[in-house]
């Protein structure tokens, strides 16, 4: 069964229909993206008090949901061309599912508190590696003070 498609487009003559038409039927991979600002945001109830506050507050969500986008951009960029094709549309929301255990130890010694990053599994080490951050022990070793040596 041949299915014919009619595409009207302003785009120069010089783009070919096949190259046009794979990206018409690719816009709903970009929309798929951006359902989070379409839907209502999974947020505790606040109660603001002036209209100042609420922009900031939709400033503060418009900045995450960037930010989250990226995180999928960044990975999606980072993945090999062979890749499973899986991998190559693997999405925020799974990566971060992916680090919803992980975790920071905090304990008190006699010299003072310690912070500690938990230990990576192989997913998410492969997920750092693949965006190119650094580790939880890594960013904690710059931001700490070195523990202090008993004497």
């Amino acid at each position: 069964m041949n299915r014919l498609s009619v595409l009207v487009t302003t785009a120069p003559r010089t783009h070919s229909a096949d190259s046009l038409f794979t990206q018409y039927k690719e816009q709903n991979y970009v929309e798929l993206s951006h359902h989070q600002w379409k839907t209502p945001l999974a947020v505790r109830p606040v109660f603001l008090k002036s209209p100042a506050r609420v922009e900031a507050l939709v400033g503060l969500m418009l900045v995450a949901l960037t930010a989250y986008q990226l995180l999928e951009r960044f990975y999606r960029q980072g993945v090999p061309a062979g890749a499973d094709p899986a991998e190559q549309r693997r999405t925020a929301e799974s990566l971060l599912r992916e680090f919803r255990g992980y975790g920071l130890i905090e304990r008190r010694t006699r010299l003072g508190r310690v912070v500690q990053a938990s230990r990576l599994s192989q997913g998410q080490q492969q997920i750092l590696r693949q965006l190119r951050f650094p580790t939880p022990a890594q960013l904690l070793a710059q931001v700490l003070p070195p523990l202090p040596h008993a004497g």
